[in-house]
This record gives C-alpha cells, sequence and structure tokens, in this order.
C-alpha cells in the first residue's frame, strides 16, 4: 500500500520526533536482585513489614505477611554497600552485599521497645490508638484554633551535591577549581557545595470564622546563585504541611497524610510506647501499603494524655512517582502551650534532587529548609486592618533593604561557616568571564536568547525556517535583559523571505509606571506572516522546527499589518485589567485570497480587510500576582492548582468612526483550572464562549484553535485543520484527567518506569448567523461553517523518560477536506514533578 503524500510526511517526522526521544533515553541498565525473608530470632516465625533499604541505591522495600521481600536494582553495576534491616520493636541488622544474592535474615526482638507494648491477637494494636488520634484531631488541629498569630524564621539553603572527579573535571565546572574551598563533607562521605540561600522573617497570623489567614514577610535576604529552575524548587520548599489534614501535598503531589480519617486504608502501623502517667507517649511508625503508592514512611511520637503530635517524620524516595527526587524528608517538632495546645516549634524539609533518581553517584542538589515558630498568640482577637485585602501572603516594602545588624538580631540560630562564606563565593565566581561565558552558553540553549549586557540577542531557533508562503525565512532579533531592574522593556527582530522577497518586523515595547499598582503601557507595530487558526500555545510560527514537522496542507497564512497599544493594571491581588487599541490590515498571499460578491452576484477578488477599534479584557487568577491582561496567554496555561477557576473576560469594539472597513464587535469568557484528587492524580478544565456581533468577513469570524504539527498542542484541536471551521457564536470545551501513577503503579514491571496515563475529550459547539452565512463576504476553498459539534477524545502516557509524552487523539467527525487524519499518535515534551 502507498502511502500518501501527507502521510509520508507525518510519518517522517514522528520518527523523527522517536529518534530525538530515543536519543534523550538513559542506556538500559542491569538488573540485580536481592531477596529472600525475615524471621525473628528464635521463634523462626515470619516477620511482616519489615523494611528494608539499601542505602547506597537509595531503593527500600518492605516484607509481606510471610516475611519475604525482594529487592530489584537497576544499575550498570551493583553499588557495594549495606542492606539495613529495620523494624519497630527489634534490633536492626547489616548485611553487606556485592551481588545479586538470596537471603534468609534473623532480627532479634528490643526488649527495651517491647515491654511497654500491647499485643492483642488478630487486631493490631495501633489502630487503638490510632482511632483516638483521629478522634481528637478537632482538638488539636492549629486550623480548629478561634485564632493565633506567630512568627517564623526559615531558612533554605541549595547544596551541589555528590561531588566527585568527574564533577570537577566537567567542562561547565572545571574551571573553578577554587569554589571546592568552600565544600564540605556530610557523615556519609558525600561532599556538597552551597549556592544559594535564602533566609525569611514573617509574621502569620489566621483566624477561624470568618476564616481568614495572611502572612507579611517582614524581611527577605537572598545569598547565592539563583538560577530560574532552583527559584521554582525554592518555592517548593515554602510550606511547612498540616499533618492533620487528611492530604499533605508536596511537589504538585497530594500523600495521604498518616493522620488520614481513612489510615487502614494507606499505611501499615506499628505501635511502642515508653513513660508512666503524664510522661506516657506512644511511638509509631508507619509505611505504605503499596510500596510504589504516594505514600510516606515516617514514625511519630503521641502525646498519651492528649492524642496529639509531638513529632512527626515523613519520608518518601525513589520508589514514589515523583521525578528528580533521590529521598525527601520532613521533620516537625510540636510545643505545648498554655499548657493545652500544642503548636508547631520546628519544620526540617530536605530534598535530595538529581535527574536521574536510582543513580547513587550523579550530582545533584540538597534543598533543605529550616523554620523556627515563636512567639505564639492563642485565641486573641486579631486587628481586622491586618486581614483586610485578598493577599494571602504580603511582602513589605522593606522587606530586602533589612542591614547585616537587622539579621543578626533577627536570627534564631547562626549561620553556619559556610552560609557565611557563600557570600565570598559567589562574588568571586560572578565576576569571573569564563563563569559569565558558560552562563550565557546554557542561557542560549535553554532559552534560544544569548545574554549581553543588557540586551538579549534572539529566539535564535527562529533566525532560519521554511514555509510554503517564503520557502527560507532569515531573521534577527533581540530583546531586553528579562532580570533589568528598569521600567522599559522591549524586543524587536527584523526577517526577509527569499521567496516572497519582503522584508517583515516587529518593534514591541512596555513601560512599568509604577510598582505598587502595577500600571504598564505597551506598544507594539508588526509587518509579518500570521496563521489562522493557530493556536497561542504554539511554538512561535517560525521556530525552525516548524519547517520539518508539518502536517498535511496549511494554507492559511496571511499578511499582516499590525498596531496595538494598550494600559494594564492590577485592580487586585490576581485581577488585572487591560484597556487598548488594535488597527489591524490582512492581506493576502499567493495561495490564500479574499473574495466578495456584489448584489448582481458578481465574484471579485479583494486585496486586503481593514479593522481598527478599542479593547478591553479583565483576567483574574486567584493569588497570582503575575497575571497578565490579555486574554490569551501563555503563561495563564500553565499548571498551577488555585482555590478558585481562573476568569478571563474580552469585548472588541470595531467601528469605521476608527478607520475600520466594518462594524463589529466581540466578547468571548474563560473558565478554567486545575483541581487536585486526593488520590487519582488531578481534573483540568477549561471552558470558552464567545459571539460576535455584526458582519465580518471570515478571518474576523470566531476560529477554533487547530494544530497541524506533529507534535502536540494542549490548548488546540489536534485533527483540525487551520481555519477549517468557522462560527460568530460558540461554546468549546475541554476536560483532561491526569491519574499519575494512580493505575500504572499498580501494574508490576511497568510501574518502575514511573509512565503516567491520562484521559481528554475536547469539543467545539458552533454556528453561523444568517448575517454572516448570507453577507457578500465568501469563505476561502478551505473553510467552512461550522454545522456540527466538533470532538476529539484520547489517552495518553505521560512522564516517558521524565520529558516526553505521547497522546493518542480520535477525530468523531467526519473529514470535511481532503487528507484529513481520523487517527494520529502525537508526541510532546515537558518537564514535571
Amino acid at each position: 500500500m502507498r502511502l500518501s503524500k501527507p502521510m509520508k510526511h507525518y510519518y517522517y517526522s514522528f520518527f523523527f520526533t522517536l529518534i530525538v526521544l530515543g536519543l534523550s533515553a538513559p542506556l538500559w541498565a542491569q538488573n540485580f536482585v536481592i531477596k529472600g525473608r525475615v524471621l525473628e530470632a528464635g521463634s523462626e516465625e515470619p516477620l511482616p513489614f519489615v523494611h528494608l533499604f539499601y542505602k547506597e541505591a537509595q531503593i527500600g522495600t518492605t516484607s509481606n505477611m510471610d516475611g519475604y521481600f525482594k529487592l530489584e536494582i537497576y544499575s550498570a553495576t551493583l553499588p557495594s554497600d549495606s542492606l539495613i534491616i529495620s523494624s519497630l520493636g527489634y534490633k536492626s541488622k547489616r548485611v553487606y552485599i556485592t551481588q545479586s544474592v538470596e537471603l534468609t535474615i534473623t532480627l532479634e526482638p528490643d526488649r527495651t521497645q517491647l515491654d511497654e507494648a500491647l499485643v492483642v491477637p488478630g487486631i493490631n494494636p495501633a489502630f487503638a490508638v490510632m482511632d483516638k488520634i483521629i478522634a481528637n484531631k478537632p482538638s488539636n488541629n492549629p486550623k480548629e484554633l478561634d485564632s493565633y498569630t506567630c512568627d517564623e524564621y526559615s531558612k533554605i539553603r541549595f547544596d551541589l551535591n555528590h561531588i566527585n572527579d568527574k564533577t570537577k573535571e566537567n567542562f561547565l565546572l572545571k574551571p573553578f577549581d577554587y569554589v571546592w574551598s568552600y565544600s564540605n563533607t556530610t557523615k556519609d562521605g558525600v561532599e556538597y557545595l552551597p549556592v544559594l540561600l535564602v533566609e525569611n522573617v514573617s509574621e502569620h497570623y489566621y483566624q477561624k470564622n470568618p476564616k481568614d489567614e495572611k502572612s507579611i514577610v517582614k524581611a527577605k535576604k537572598v545569598t547565592g546563585l539563583p538560577g530560574p529552575k532552583i527559584l521554582e524548587f525554592v518555592n517548593d520548599l515554602y510550606f511547612s504541611p498540616n499533618v492533620y489534614e487528611d492530604y499533605v501535598s508536596i511537589l504538585e503531589k497530594n500523600f495521604p497524610s498518616p493522620l488520614n480519617k481513612n489510615y487502614k486504608n494507606h499505611y501499615h502501623y506499628f505501635l511502642d510506647s515508653n513513660g508512666t502517667g503524664s510522661s506516657k507517649e506512644y511511638h509509631i511508625a508507619f509505611i505504605p501499603k503499596q510500596e510504589r503508592n504516594l505514600a510516606f514512611v515516617g514514625e511519630m511520637t503521641i502525646d498519651a494524655a492528649t492524642f496529639a503530635v509531638k513529632t512527626i517524620q515523613l519520608r518518601f524516595d525513589i520508589m514514589a512517582n515523583v521525578n528528580f527526587v533521590r529521598s525527601y524528608l520532613v521533620k516537625q517538632e510540636f510545643q505545648k502551650l498554655e499548657n493545652e495546645h500544642w503548636m508547631l516549634k520546628y519544620t526540617d524539609v530536605i530534598g535530595d534532587f538529581t535527574v536521574i533518581e536510582n543513580s547513587s553517584e550523579l550530582t545533584g542538589f540538597y534543598g533543605t529548609k529550616r523554620s523556627i515558630f515563636q512567639n505564639y498568640k492563642i485565641n486573641q482577637a486579631l486587628d481586622p486592618q491586618i486581614l483586610k485585602g485578598s493577599q494571602l501572603v504580603l511582602e513589605t516594602d522593606s522587606s530586602q533593604l533589612k542591614t547585616e545588624e537587622y539579621w543578626k538580631s533577627a536570627r534564631p540560630e547562626e549561620l553556619t561557616t559556610l552560609e557565611t562564606s557563600l557570600h565570598k563565593m559567589v562574588k568571586q565566581v560572578e565576576t569571573d568571564p569564563k563563569f559569565i561565558f558558560r552562563k550565557n552558553l546554557v542561557m542560549g540553549v535553554a532559552t534560544g536568547y544569548i545574554p549581553q549586557k543588557t540586551i538579549e540577542i534572539g529566539d535564535v531557533y527562529t533566525f532560519y525556517s521554511y514555509n510554503y508562503v517564503e520557502h527560507s525565512r532569515l531573521k534577527f532579533g533581540l530583546r531586553t535583559a528579562q532580570n533589568l531592574d528598569f521600567p522599559l522593556s522591549g524586543s524587536a527582530y527584523v526577517a526577509y523571505g527569499t521567496y516572497d522577497e519582503k522584508w517583515k518586523y516587529q518593534v514591541a515595547g512596555e513601560f512599568a509606571m509604577g510598582k505598587k499598582d502595577g500600571t504598564r503601557l505597551g506598544l507594539q507595530l508588526t509587518d509579518d506572516i500570521m496563521q489562522l487558526g493557530r493556536s497561542v500555545n504554539a511554538i512561535a510560527i517560525d521556530h525552525i522546527i516548524t519547517s520539518f514537522l508539518q502536517i498535511g496542507d496549511a494554507t492559511s497564512r496571511l499578511y499582516e499589518q499590525d498596531v496595538k497599544a494598550y494600559v494594564e493594571q492590577n485592580l487586585a491581588v490576581g485581577l488585572e485589567g487591560r484597556v487598548g487599541y488594535f488597527n489591524n490590515t490582512l492581506r493576502t498571499t499567493d495561495t490564500i485570497k479574499f473574495w466578495e460578491t456584489n448584489t448582481q452576484g458578481t465574484i471579485s477578488e479583494v486585496n486586503n480587510y481593514h479593522s481598527a477599534g478599542l479593547s478591553l479584557s479583565f483576567k483574574y487568577n486567584w493569588q497570582n500576582k503575575k497575571v497578565r491582561g490579555d486574554f490569551y496567554s501563555k503563561e495563564n496555561l500553565r499548571k498551577n492548582f488555585r482555590k478558585w477557576p481562573d476568569i478571563g473576560l474580552m469585548a472588541t469594539y470595531a467601528s469605521k468612526e476608527f478607520g475600520s472597513d466594518f462594524n463589529f464587535q466581540k466578547v468571548k469568557l474563560s473558565l478554567s483550572q486545575h483541581v487536585h484528587f486526593k488520590s487519582i492524580g488531578y481534573f483540568k478544565y477549561y471552558l470558552e464562549a464567545g459571539k460576535t456581533f455584526g458582519t465580518v468577513p471570515y478571518p474576523y469570524l470566531d476560529i477554533p484553535f487547530s494544530n497541524q504539527l506533529v507534535l502536540y498542542d494542549d490548548f488546540a484541536f489536534n485533527l483540525m485543520k487551520y481555519a477549517e471551521f468557522m462560527a460568530d457564536q460558540y461554546f468549546t470545551g475541554s476536560v483532561q484527567q491526569h491519574f499519575d501513577g494512580a493505575l500504572l503503579d499498580r501494574v508490576p514491571y511497568v510501574n518502575r518506569l514511573k509512565w503516567r496515563s491520562f484521559i481528554f475529550a475536547k469539543a467545539y459547539w458552533g454556528s453561523l448567523s444568517d448575517v454572516n452565512n448570507e453577507s457578500q463576504y465568501l469563505f476561502s476553498a478551505n473553510s467552512s461553517k461550522i454545522s456540527s459539534p466538533y470532538t476529539e477524545i484520547g489517552f495518553g502516557l505521560e512522564n516517558i523518560f521524565k520529558l516526553a509524552r505521547v497522546d493518542f487523539v480520535w477525530r468523531l467527525n467526519d473529514a470535511t477536506q481532503p487528507n484529513t487524519y481520523g487517527f494520529l499518535i502525537k508526541p510532546s515534551f515537558k518537564f514535571s514533578f
């Protein structure tokens, strides 16, 4: 069977993408197996739920009900180290391992732990204590207090870890051998180097009725090399989990708390106790019921009188379906205040991050956070002025202007020698020309923009591309540096098409008038090519990848001259408003024409259409200080779990009074949200409705976003052609259920890949009113009005090699044009925890 030309093009492009995927995959490692059985010394009875941990590979497991265990390690070589075997009530043991082996291990009871343990045949004694802990949660949960306030000092530090000779000889780090004098070594022999330190002093306020809370950052200090990705990790460490809640959210994942009301569904528990009378306390260890579930391994100390948590440790490692984490530990200690309330005193968070989790030698980062809470005031009336406003976290204007004398008095604990020398090391590195060159090189590869002091040259990935209108397109552009502390920012580019022999350009600028209300003035002048129906989420229209990853014919490109001016202001936290002026001209290309009929029925060609007028838009993102006022924005499409849906509203008014060829008005409303489910991942939806009033040519009708690239576009219809359908009133919806590892983690062997599954459906309902259906403006040959709902459904796999996703997409509508696909497999790429 011979494939059609478009189908051949699709498969060539798709297989090219698969090759890229394959090159990004790690080499297959060997499979080493450590298995056996754990027995009680003397009685030879099998021991269930014994924790076995292979330290060097950071891999662990637990024995089953009959004491059997199996530990598989994927590595090029088996790291020689000890297998640590431990169980509450028994003496721990270490067994040195050098190869695959089958063991019989015996553990001796630790009588000092078991003397007061209550054992009832057939019933886990921990359940009786856990039931009382759950029953007393309303009394012990700080969020059930009428109100409280406290001060917090937090210190977040990031260290380059697992430093070895290969690390020091690396091209990026070799010239900076002087930095290793600032490194240190852990007691386990792991060399580390601090690279970033962030300190905060905050005041926290909470009241139950009406429920409200606010945190005020009084002081903030950043020392080190704050790369953008590291700062994202820093934000993920800004939390102190409330273990009394049923679920704890870490790195965008929901972990069941060991105090979950359905605790028996998630954990095995092991009980011990010590002390008598008022000093009596319970020690409870817990492990996941399913070893690869999103759940913790840990232990907690419970006050026997109040059944409140005194201390708790929560840990997960590479067995959990979380990317880039070798291990993650949270420790909390509570203090009893007013002889009644147990309040948080310390929180310590330690994360070991790396690209390949089961590689013990690969250099990564330690992310640590130390939080100290003090000066509590409980059940005292709060000043209403403090809670005024919707902003949950407020940073004072002087927070980053504090003196060193202030910090010396504000720190409850002194900085370590390494931390105090960090500033000296960073200053030495940042002024090193070799560091500046490497930093710019990495930035250029990662973002496409090459820093040059106050400007950045790019996007270099758009400097050459090929399309059917221009053929070879040459381009050069630049923008102001993204971290420039200056109110004026801008960008510009110039391009030339070798076939149409036309110059194109764009000049854009924005002036920030004030920091308090975020008022901005913007202006953009464009004379270039655009594509009808192209998604705002798509890669740049002139990105080099678009030259060879196009599917089928895409003859919907027009020449566009466009002027946009706007003023934008922050109206409240997360609420942005924008008023704008537009002046737009669309001109035909060689492959797409404009046609009109007159009253006599004669068809004539029109060279261009012109529209001009005003626009008004509002955008609401709950607690998002970086929200922008444009209705469509890539920034607003990113995964964010917010309490309330994101809302967008836009109105457009075009009139002949402004020089427009025709009068029309448009309104659009959108609603979207990512919703965390407790144990089955997250749900995502996007809803949008709109209407065009007036008679307009088809380029100014409502055109669904479509995608004719091999790569999947989450915001578009991926089997619809560009400008295939038109409407002047519509409703569109997209729903997705991402299961994370809830399904595939239960499949043996497959769960080792950490793949995640999802399902989705998208639909577009629309119609064309009589005024546009019977107007003098004719559609192009490749476009038609939408007469029935358009629908796409599918499923997919994501987190393939931690960065790839594959969607299996079906189109449920009949084809309206030749070479239309009813089914395609489309890959895409993104990083996620």
